[in-house]
């Protein structure tokens, strides 16, 4: 593992982010703005099913319609994680809260595309089980947002 951190701190990207001031913040600020097109579309969504906002949108369109703000979220985060993670690699590594991150994000993004979405996409209106599954998806996604957080702060 030492060799792959150490390569990953000496790669061509992790030097160019280092290299000034301004690439890393660049790229964070990218990286947030993902896991807020993540997060707020999911929030969106699950308001709706739990009937606080769009009580007249039927729960399949505002998921449809959520879906490619989640995706391109999803793939900004997917993106600039690893460019983030290169440029301080051995600091990451070590940190607790960013391996929870990793095993939380894992398991929120499996629930969300194998079954928060696939239940949402089909519901005409909210029901029970629909409810349940929000309120795991919303767990799940804060507690992503709140090991993220705590990175820095024990880093």
């Amino acid at each position: 593992m030492n060799d792959f951190l150490a390569w990953c701190q000496t790669s061509p990207i992790s030097l160019f982010i280092k290299g000034s001031k301004w690439p890393y913040p660049a790229v964070e600020i990218l990286h947030i703005t993902g896991l807020v097109l993540v997060f707020g579309s999911i929030l969106v969504l699950n308001l709706r099913i739990f009937g606080r906002i769009l009580r007249e949108q039927p729960v399949s369109v505002v998921a449809a319609g959520l879906a490619p703000i989640t995706l391109f979220g999803v793939i900004a985060q997917f993106l600039t994680g690893p460019v983030l993670f290169m440029a301080t690699a051995a600091r990451f590594w070590g940190n607790g809260p960013f391996r929870l991150k990793l095993v939380l994000l894992a398991v929120a993004l499996t629930y969300h595309f194998g079954v928060h979405r696939s239940l949402a996409l089909r519901a005409e209106k909210s029901y029970p089980a629909l409810k349940a599954s929000a309120a795991v998806s919303m767990l799940l996604w804060i507690a992503v947002v709140l090991s993220g957080m705590s990175i820095e702060l024990l880093s």
